[in-house]
């Protein structure tokens, strides 16, 4: 059966954004565009003290909405997401449940002081959202500089980061990770 991606906007700024991820990245790991799914970001998740939402509490409720094993849920977002370990997340990913949310919030020139500049946004959203798609589809992080899946710190490293697999990687992507008896 083939693989299933739901792009699920959570708000106003990332549904421009939407249709166009979900073509780029159904094309580029050959899964079938699926649409339907609308949510919003879960009002549990946002932390006051530091006006951001947790991520790990978003991919639950995401989860929920999910209706076999061939679906994978990556939701957008235009707010800033954090986990506890990091002060802040460009996006982050359940294998398991095979589902994955990014933020846009980091990732526009404006939140550095610079001019907007659309075609960096989109080259960093459909950045950061394959590397996610990537965990979702079975992958860890990598330590190879020139693979997608190399964590990217800081901006300079994310803007620097392969939009390509390493040959491990791509093998990971291809080869069952289950074989059974």
């Amino acid at each position: 059966m083939h693989e299933r991606l739901y792009m699920v906007p959570l708000d106003e700024g990332s549904r421009q954004y939407a249709d166009w991820l979900l073509n780029e990245l159904c094309h580029k790991f050959t899964l079938k565009p699926q649409t339907g799914i609308v949510a919003r970001l879960p009002e549990e998740a946002y932390n006051a003290q530091l006006n951001q939402y947790y991520a790990t509490s978003i991919l639950s409720k995401l989860e929920m909405l999910k209706g076999s094993d061939y679906e994978m849920i990556l939701a957008i977002t235009e707010e800033d997401l954090y986990i506890p370990s990091e002060n802040f997340v460009w996006g982050q990913a359940n294998s398991a449940s095979r589902t994955a949310i990014i933020s846009i919030h980091r990732i526009k020139p404006e939140f550095y002081g610079l001019p907007e500049d659309e075609e960096l946004v989109k080259s960093r959203i459909l950045n950061v959202a394959s590397h996610e798609v990537g965990h979702m589809l079975g992958l860890k992080n990598c330590k190879q500089p020139d693979c997608q899946m190399n964590i990217a710190k800081n901006i300079s490293e994310l803007d620097n980061r392969s939009d390509n697999f390493c040959t491990e990687c791509i093998l990971n992507l291809t080869l069952p990770t289950k074989v059974k008896i």
